[in-house]
């Protein structure tokens, strides 16, 4: 079963909420692969684009803000995944959603979480230490 963990907490509040959201968005994508909903799933995966939109605006201002030194290198990753999204929400329409698909994603953000974001929380609360 795909869920959040306390392995994966940044240790910034708003991103480890957002962060939780998504995996719960990714949980019931799970639910609907294994019942094959195939329009519920149409509906999270559409909902999980949207939410990724939101919560990489939302992560991208604040690295921008702390002078992330490597803020480039994450914008193209999260360019990368939200083109990725883009693909499997057109192709959910056409046919149910697999479960490679759901590993991939849970794959991916707990892959991302782990290493990725990680690399930016101490500038994140350096910047939160100075306010």
């Amino acid at each position: 079963m795909i869920e959040w963990t306390p392995a994966l907490s940044t240790g910034v509040p708003v991103l480890d909420e957002q962060h939780k959201a998504i995996f719960q968005w990714l949980a019931e994508l799970e639910s609907a692969t294994v019942d094959q909903r195939t329009l519920f799933g149409v509906y999270v995966i559409t909902r999980l684009k949207h939410y990724m939109r939101e919560h990489f605006a939302a992560e991208e201002a604040m690295m921008k803000a702390a002078g992330y030194p490597n803020l480039a290198e994450h914008l193209a990753q999260h360019a990368e995944f939200r083109s990725r999204l883009e693909e499997i929400q057109l192709k959910s329409i056409g046919e149910d959603i697999s479960t490679d698909t759901v590993r991939f994603l849970n794959h991916w953000l707990t892959n991302h979480i782990a290493k990725t974001d990680m690399a930016y929380v101490p500038y994140l609360k350096k910047q939160q230490a100075k306010t």
